[in-house]
């Protein structure tokens, strides 16, 4: 892959498993990618032949398998995306900034993009890792939580602006909200959470 290091994220790791599954039954796969750290996995992906949709602000790749958009033409786009429907949705933490219930409404947006049988990988911010200390709505139910992180998590992450924190039960009862079959969830060492849902 040109020197690009392999993924040491969990959920980039599965994308690229499920994409290798897929093309060993002969299939054509496409894949849309959106958030922290989308702008390698697209590489590694186009690298692998799947044929990629990346929402970023990033300066363009000009890679031959990559179709680059601007974040905003994801929030605008009501018709159908170039390449969809995908077999693969990647979201990494790009929803946090969002309330539950506009979460619900993208993951299931998300969804409807996918093929049958296709996956969506997302991944949030967790409320029991580091950012969950001193965290404003902490004690509040999933649905109530938009708070800005503590000023000190703030500047470690970059994240100025209010993001709703995750257990691993509400990313299950998200995705299953949103009418995704859920595989599977789990929380990593740090205490963020990510999941896997196949579009039924």
């Amino acid at each position: 892959m040109d020197g690009l290091p392999a993924p040491t994220c969990e959920v980039d790791q599965w994308v690229l498993a499920e994409l290798a599954r897929r093309q060993r039954s002969g299939e054509a796969v496409t894949a849309m990618l959106i958030g922290i750290g989308a702008e390698d996995q697209a590489l590694r992906m186009a690298e692998a032949g799947a044929r990629v949709l990346l929402f970023s602000d990033r300066e363009p790749f000009g890679h031959v398998n990559i179709v680059h958009q601007p974040l905003a033409a994801l929030a605008e786009a009501e018709a159908a995306l170039t390449l969809e429907p995908f077999d693969i949705i990647l979201s990494q933490r790009s929803l946090s900034p969002l309330r539950y219930a506009e979460a619900k409404t993208a993951v299931r947006r998300f969804l409807q993009r996918l093929k049958i049988g296709g996956k969506l990988f997302i991944s949030l911010y967790g409320i029991h890792s580091d950012l969950g200390e001193n965290y404003a709505d902490g004690g509040k139910l999933v649905n109530d939580r938009l708070a800005p992180l503590a000023p000190e998590m703030a500047r470690r992450y970059g994240l100025a602006v209010p993001v709703c924190l995750y257990s691993e039960r509400n990313l299950f009862s998200l995705l299953m909200e949103a009418g995704g079959a859920v595989l599977k969830t789990s929380t990593s060492a740090l205490g963020h959470v990510r999941g896997v849902a196949v579009r039924i």
